[in-house]
Protein backbone atom coordinates (compact mmCIF):
# COMPACT_ATOMS: atom_id res chain seq x y z
CA UNK A 1 0.00 0.00 0.00
CA UNK A 2 3.10 2.17 0.36
CA UNK A 3 1.51 4.14 3.68
CA UNK A 4 3.71 5.79 6.18
CA UNK A 5 2.89 7.87 9.75
CA UNK A 6 0.69 10.74 8.81
CA UNK A 7 -1.46 8.93 6.18
CA UNK A 8 -4.95 9.42 7.05
CA UNK A 9 -7.25 7.07 4.51
CA UNK A 10 -10.70 7.09 4.09
CA UNK A 11 -11.97 3.02 2.04
CA UNK A 12 -15.34 2.17 1.85
CA UNK A 13 -16.43 -1.51 1.60
CA UNK A 14 -19.02 -3.58 -0.07
CA UNK A 15 -19.14 -6.63 2.42
CA UNK A 16 -16.85 -9.19 4.57
CA UNK A 17 -14.64 -9.72 1.54
CA UNK A 18 -13.87 -6.81 0.02
CA UNK A 19 -13.18 -5.19 4.66
CA UNK A 20 -10.78 -8.14 4.14
CA UNK A 21 -9.10 -7.11 1.30
CA UNK A 22 -8.05 -3.55 2.61
CA UNK A 23 -7.00 -4.48 6.24
CA UNK A 24 -5.10 -7.15 5.56
CA UNK A 25 -2.45 -5.39 3.38
CA UNK A 26 -2.68 -2.50 5.87
CA UNK A 27 -1.88 -4.27 9.02
CA UNK A 28 0.63 -6.63 7.34
CA UNK A 29 2.70 -3.59 5.94
CA UNK A 30 2.35 -2.12 9.59
CA UNK A 31 3.99 -5.28 10.93
CA UNK A 32 6.81 -5.37 8.74
CA UNK A 33 7.28 -1.86 9.51
CA UNK A 34 7.01 -2.66 13.42
CA UNK A 35 4.34 -0.78 14.05
CA UNK A 36 1.78 -1.75 17.31
CA UNK A 37 -1.55 -2.73 14.66
CA UNK A 38 -4.76 -1.72 16.20
CA UNK A 39 -8.17 -3.50 14.53
CA UNK A 40 -11.29 -2.22 15.45
CA UNK A 41 -14.93 -3.38 14.08
CA UNK A 42 -18.83 -4.02 15.30
CA UNK A 43 -17.55 -7.45 16.19
CA UNK A 44 -14.52 -8.82 17.62
CA UNK A 45 -15.02 -12.82 16.68
CA UNK A 46 -15.68 -11.27 13.22
CA UNK A 47 -12.52 -9.24 13.55
CA UNK A 48 -10.65 -12.38 14.21
CA UNK A 49 -11.72 -14.65 11.77
CA UNK A 50 -10.98 -11.54 8.66
CA UNK A 51 -7.45 -11.56 10.18
CA UNK A 52 -6.85 -15.29 9.48
CA UNK A 53 -4.62 -14.49 6.88
CA UNK A 54 -2.51 -12.58 8.22
CA UNK A 55 0.95 -13.62 8.07
CA UNK A 56 1.83 -14.12 12.49
CA UNK A 57 -1.61 -12.99 13.55
CA UNK A 58 -1.14 -15.16 17.01
CA UNK A 59 2.05 -14.69 17.56
CA UNK A 60 1.57 -10.61 17.78
CA UNK A 61 -1.75 -11.86 19.42
CA UNK A 62 0.07 -13.25 22.03
CA UNK A 63 2.67 -10.45 21.86
CA UNK A 64 0.67 -7.46 22.09
CA UNK A 65 1.94 -6.07 19.02
CA UNK A 66 -1.61 -6.86 17.36
CA UNK A 67 -4.82 -5.85 19.35
CA UNK A 68 -8.56 -6.56 18.21
CA UNK A 69 -11.15 -4.04 19.61
CA UNK A 70 -14.80 -3.55 19.18
CA UNK A 71 -15.97 -0.33 17.93
CA UNK A 72 -17.93 0.24 21.29
CA UNK A 73 -14.91 -0.15 23.31
CA UNK A 74 -12.85 2.74 21.15
CA UNK A 75 -15.74 5.05 20.68
CA UNK A 76 -18.12 6.42 22.26
CA UNK A 77 -21.69 6.35 20.29
CA UNK A 78 -22.04 9.11 17.89
CA UNK A 79 -24.06 11.30 19.96
CA UNK A 80 -21.72 11.08 22.74
CA UNK A 81 -18.36 11.57 20.84
CA UNK A 82 -16.37 13.74 22.01
CA UNK A 83 -13.72 14.95 19.02
CA UNK A 84 -11.29 16.34 21.14
CA UNK A 85 -11.41 13.62 23.65
CA UNK A 86 -11.20 10.74 21.38
CA UNK A 87 -7.70 12.63 19.46
CA UNK A 88 -6.52 12.54 22.88
CA UNK A 89 -7.02 9.18 23.68
CA UNK A 90 -5.43 8.12 19.88
CA UNK A 91 -2.58 10.51 21.05
CA UNK A 92 -2.28 8.53 24.00
CA UNK A 93 -2.15 5.45 22.36
CA UNK A 94 0.46 6.69 20.46
CA UNK A 95 2.57 7.39 23.15
CA UNK A 96 2.38 3.68 24.58
CA UNK A 97 3.24 2.29 21.19
CA UNK A 98 6.45 4.19 21.28
CA UNK A 99 7.52 3.66 24.54
CA UNK A 100 7.01 -0.45 24.32
CA UNK A 101 9.54 0.19 21.40
CA UNK A 102 7.35 0.11 17.96
CA UNK A 103 7.74 2.90 15.58
CA UNK A 104 4.48 3.43 15.32
CA UNK A 105 1.20 3.14 15.89
CA UNK A 106 -1.04 1.75 12.60
CA UNK A 107 -4.73 1.86 12.99
CA UNK A 108 -8.05 0.05 10.81
CA UNK A 109 -11.61 0.87 11.81
CA UNK A 110 -14.86 0.54 10.80
CA UNK A 111 -16.08 3.87 12.08
CA UNK A 112 -19.91 2.70 10.34
CA UNK A 113 -21.37 3.17 13.27
CA UNK A 114 -20.68 6.76 14.19
CA UNK A 115 -23.06 7.91 11.45
CA UNK A 116 -25.71 6.44 12.86
CA UNK A 117 -25.68 8.60 15.75
CA UNK A 118 -28.21 11.35 13.90
CA UNK A 119 -27.76 14.36 12.48
CA UNK A 120 -25.97 15.87 15.51
CA UNK A 121 -23.92 12.95 15.54
CA UNK A 122 -22.66 13.32 12.16
CA UNK A 123 -21.39 16.81 12.91
CA UNK A 124 -19.47 15.34 16.06
CA UNK A 125 -17.96 12.37 13.43
CA UNK A 126 -17.16 15.39 10.85
CA UNK A 127 -15.56 17.40 13.60
CA UNK A 128 -13.05 14.08 14.94
CA UNK A 129 -12.55 13.33 11.45
CA UNK A 130 -10.81 16.63 10.89
CA UNK A 131 -9.27 16.86 14.38
CA UNK A 132 -7.58 13.44 13.50
CA UNK A 133 -6.12 14.59 10.18
CA UNK A 134 -4.34 16.77 12.17
CA UNK A 135 -3.11 14.68 14.61
CA UNK A 136 -1.49 12.57 11.70
CA UNK A 137 0.47 15.26 10.91
CA UNK A 138 2.24 15.55 14.43
CA UNK A 139 2.47 11.98 15.45
CA UNK A 140 3.86 8.84 14.57
CA UNK A 141 0.10 7.28 13.31
CA UNK A 142 -1.14 5.68 9.97
CA UNK A 143 -4.85 5.71 10.01
CA UNK A 144 -7.35 3.77 7.35
CA UNK A 145 -10.97 4.56 8.83
CA UNK A 146 -13.45 2.28 7.05
CA UNK A 147 -17.06 2.98 6.33
CA UNK A 148 -19.68 0.57 4.39
CA UNK A 149 -20.48 1.74 1.23
CA UNK A 150 -23.61 1.04 1.85
CA UNK A 151 -24.44 4.38 3.14
CA UNK A 152 -24.64 6.22 0.53
CA UNK A 153 -23.22 10.12 -1.09
CA UNK A 154 -25.23 11.85 1.22
CA UNK A 155 -23.47 10.73 4.34
CA UNK A 156 -20.00 9.72 2.66
CA UNK A 157 -19.60 12.70 0.76
CA UNK A 158 -18.31 15.44 4.16
CA UNK A 159 -16.69 12.58 5.73
CA UNK A 160 -14.76 11.51 2.28
CA UNK A 161 -13.59 15.49 2.10
CA UNK A 162 -11.87 15.35 5.38
CA UNK A 163 -9.64 12.71 4.55
CA UNK A 164 -5.89 13.35 1.91
CA UNK A 165 -6.09 10.00 0.93
CA UNK A 166 -9.87 8.26 -0.16
CA UNK A 167 -10.38 5.04 -1.82
CA UNK A 168 -14.00 4.96 -3.03
CA UNK A 169 -14.59 2.09 -4.97
CA UNK A 170 -14.05 3.15 -8.40
CA UNK A 171 -14.54 6.89 -8.05
CA UNK A 172 -11.68 9.43 -8.58
CA UNK A 173 -10.35 11.42 -5.64
CA UNK A 174 -11.16 14.71 -6.42
CA UNK A 175 -11.16 17.63 -2.68
CA UNK A 176 -10.14 17.41 0.39
CA UNK A 177 -10.76 20.13 2.89
CA UNK A 178 -7.94 20.01 5.71
CA UNK A 179 -6.57 22.17 8.84
CA UNK A 180 -8.35 23.36 12.12
CA UNK A 181 -9.77 26.08 13.69
CA UNK A 182 -9.92 29.34 12.06
CA UNK A 183 -7.53 28.20 8.98
CA UNK A 184 -8.65 25.73 6.76
CA UNK A 185 -7.29 24.87 3.63
CA UNK A 186 -9.35 23.18 0.07
CA UNK A 187 -7.27 21.28 -2.12
CA UNK A 188 -7.92 19.51 -5.50
CA UNK A 189 -10.97 19.57 -7.57
CA UNK A 190 -14.57 20.62 -6.67
CA UNK A 191 -17.42 20.43 -9.00
CA UNK A 192 -20.91 19.19 -8.60
CA UNK A 193 -20.34 15.64 -7.46
CA UNK A 194 -18.55 17.14 -4.33
CA UNK A 195 -20.70 20.48 -3.94
CA UNK A 196 -22.97 19.18 -1.13
CA UNK A 197 -20.54 17.33 0.71
CA UNK A 198 -18.40 20.70 1.00
CA UNK A 199 -21.17 22.00 2.35
CA UNK A 200 -22.02 20.13 5.15
CA UNK A 201 -18.35 18.98 6.37
CA UNK A 202 -17.34 23.14 5.70
CA UNK A 203 -20.21 24.65 8.01
CA UNK A 204 -19.60 21.53 10.42
CA UNK A 205 -15.93 21.89 11.01
CA UNK A 206 -16.28 25.54 10.86
CA UNK A 207 -19.40 26.53 12.98
CA UNK A 208 -17.70 25.94 16.48
CA UNK A 209 -15.57 28.70 15.59
CA UNK A 210 -17.26 32.51 16.07
CA UNK A 211 -15.30 35.16 14.49
CA UNK A 212 -13.54 34.68 10.58
CA UNK A 213 -12.04 31.14 9.65
CA UNK A 214 -9.89 31.79 6.68
CA UNK A 215 -10.21 29.07 3.63
CA UNK A 216 -6.92 28.93 1.83
CA UNK A 217 -8.10 28.24 -2.10
CA UNK A 218 -4.45 28.15 -3.48
CA UNK A 219 -4.46 24.56 -3.82
CA UNK A 220 -7.57 24.42 -5.50
CA UNK A 221 -7.06 22.78 -9.16
CA UNK A 222 -10.33 23.34 -10.61
CA UNK A 223 -13.82 25.26 -9.35
CA UNK A 224 -17.31 24.67 -11.20
CA UNK A 225 -20.29 26.81 -10.45
CA UNK A 226 -21.89 23.99 -8.70
CA UNK A 227 -18.37 24.51 -6.48
CA UNK A 228 -18.49 28.12 -5.96
CA UNK A 229 -22.33 28.17 -5.24
CA UNK A 230 -21.48 25.64 -2.62
CA UNK A 231 -19.21 27.83 -0.84
CA UNK A 232 -21.50 30.49 -0.99
CA UNK A 233 -24.54 28.41 0.27
CA UNK A 234 -21.55 27.83 3.60
CA UNK A 235 -20.70 30.98 4.16
CA UNK A 236 -24.64 32.03 4.33
CA UNK A 237 -25.35 29.39 6.71
CA UNK A 238 -22.24 30.25 8.95
CA UNK A 239 -23.30 33.71 8.89
CA UNK A 240 -26.07 32.88 11.04
CA UNK A 241 -24.08 30.94 13.18
CA UNK A 242 -21.74 34.25 14.04
CA UNK A 243 -18.96 32.99 11.71
CA UNK A 244 -17.32 34.87 8.80
CA UNK A 245 -16.02 32.21 6.15
CA UNK A 246 -13.01 34.77 4.40
CA UNK A 247 -11.72 33.08 1.25
CA UNK A 248 -8.06 33.98 0.11
CA UNK A 249 -5.34 32.93 -2.30
CA UNK A 250 -8.24 31.58 -4.87
CA UNK A 251 -7.17 30.50 -8.45
CA UNK A 252 -7.35 32.80 -11.25
CA UNK A 253 -9.56 30.45 -12.88
CA UNK A 254 -12.08 30.45 -9.63
CA UNK A 255 -12.28 33.85 -9.06
CA UNK A 256 -14.97 34.33 -12.14
CA UNK A 257 -17.09 31.55 -10.63
CA UNK A 258 -16.80 32.71 -6.65
CA UNK A 259 -17.87 35.95 -7.92
CA UNK A 260 -20.89 34.59 -9.68
CA UNK A 261 -22.10 34.72 -6.01
CA UNK A 262 -20.38 37.88 -4.56
CA UNK A 263 -17.73 36.15 -3.42
CA UNK A 264 -13.89 37.51 -2.81
CA UNK A 265 -11.02 34.82 -3.78
CA UNK A 266 -8.35 37.55 -1.99
CA UNK A 267 -5.40 37.68 -3.63
CA UNK A 268 -5.12 35.01 -6.59
CA UNK A 269 -2.58 32.60 -7.53
CA UNK A 270 -1.71 31.83 -11.02
CA UNK A 271 -3.65 28.71 -12.10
Amino acid sequence: MGLRPGDHVCWTFVDAADFRAAVLPFLDEGRRLGEHLLLVGASRPELLRALAPLPGRDEMLASGQLEVRSTAEVYASGEQLSPAEQVAAYRSLVDAALARGRTGLRVAADVTPLVRGGDDGRTRLHVYEQLADALMGSVAMTALCLYEASLGAEVLGPVTLLHPDQHCGEEEPLAHLSGRGRALSLHGEVDVTQADGLVRALVDVARGTPGEVVLDLSDLRFLDVAGARALARAAQVLRAADVQLRLVRAPRTAVRCLGLFGLDGGETVPA
